[in-house]
């Protein structure tokens, strides 16, 4: 294997095959170079590293690479990028990449981590340690709407009906819309960020607002990816008025919902989950828009699986140079997951 490690400037150089191996692999839009660009302007430290293999002239790994103490390096995690920022061949991890890895990273490489690996097609060696990190769901979109609505909970349909129901007694009118326009994403972006601003998000200092970090972020990334079809804007409303919006963004059939957020004065028609269904509606009485699939990608929450979502698990993988040291991490981490759930047990119920 031929293994180098560039400054994270050297992404742009290797943006046409960061994007041909996501193409071959995960093919997924939130690990398109524009994504990660975005991410990489708004979020890197600076002092992260690119780290590039290959393996018989062929671009085996590629991915970004920071460390966390001595001896111990972690892929880059920004919080606003739904799985790890590193993609490989096949979507397949083993002992003989990582240690390729650790021979080329500054100073002496004990411990290597890949945060936030999507389960799906991945493949990795018993040498390995994947630790589960969270349940996570698609959806899939029904060929015939109604087929699907009878499909789902008793609960959910009535609780559906009951909205309906009382927005009919309300005088209100319930609909969902779509822009795709840069322009329109733009100024969704910006909607989003004023309806969060106002949520109890703004008390806990996480909300997205049109002028912070996280607003600056998506607006350019959502404005970008709008310029080649593929960001999209959600909104529902009630009397026309924006009582939720979802900000998503699409590649190869694939839309993902990366978030959502809604008006608290309407809760009482579950606008976001009214959205979703009405996504779903729109999508499989469109099928020449090319949409089959709708993923979440966060922690999989109830009305996921209400929906009869597809789950699986998101994990992190975990090499150690010698076989005691990966022993010794092991041993550790299976004490930390016991103790968590023995104060997990031992917490008084509410």
């Amino acid at each position: 294997m031929e293994t180098g490690v560039y400054p994270v400037s050297y992404f742009d150089s290797l943006r046409p095959q960061w994007d041909s191996l996501n193409q071959q692999t995960q093919c997924q839009a939130i690990l398109d170079a524009d994504f990660i660009s975005c991410l990489i302007k708004h979020f890197f430290r600076g002092d992260e590293q690119l780290l590039v293999v290959y393996q018989a002239s062929q671009l085996r790994f590629i991915g970004f690479f920071q460390r966390t103490a001595f001896g111990c390096w972690q892929t880059v995690m920004p919080s606003q990028a739904p799985v790890g920022l590193w993609l490989a061949r096949a979507h397949s991890i083993d002992e003989a990449l990582l240690k390729a890895i650790a021979q080329v990273l500054p100073g002496p490489v004990l411990q290597l981590d890949l945060l936030q690996a999507d389960s799906r097609n991945l493949t990795v060696a018993p040498a390995i340690y994947q630790q589960f990190y969270i349940e996570t769901g698609n959806r899939p979109v029904p060929a015939h709407y109604d087929d699907f609505a009878k499909t789902i909970g008793k609960n959910l349909r009535q609780n559906c009906n009951k909205a309906y129901n009382r927005a009919e007694r309300d005088n209100d009118s319930l609909s969902a819309e779509v822009v795709c326009s840069p322009a329109q994403v733009t100024a969704g972006v910006i909607h989003y960020g004023e309806i969060e601003s106002a949520s109890w998000k703004a008390q806990e200092g996480t909300a997205i607002s049109p002028d912070n970090q996280q607003g600056q972020f998506y607006q350019q990334m959502m404005t970008e990816l709008a310029q080649r079809q593929a960001a999209c804007v959600w909104y529902f409303k009630v009397s026309g008025k924006v009582a939720a919006v979802d900000l998503c963004v699409s590649k190869n059939g694939s839309l993902i919902i990366l978030k959502t957020t809604f008006d608290e004065q309407y809760a009482r028609y579950s606008p976001a989950l009214l959205l979703k269904l009405e996504m779903l509606k729109y999508y499989a009485g469109n099928p020449q828009l090319g949409i089959n699939n709708i993923e979440f990608y966060g922690k999989a929450m109830d009305w996921h699986k209400r929906l009869n979502s597809e789950l699986r698990p998101i994990v992190h993988l975990s090499w150690q140079r010698t076989r005691l040291l990966q022993w010794l991490v092991r041993q550790l981490k299976q004490y930390r997951k016991r103790n968590s759930a023995t104060q997990a047990q031992a917490e008084p119920q509410a």
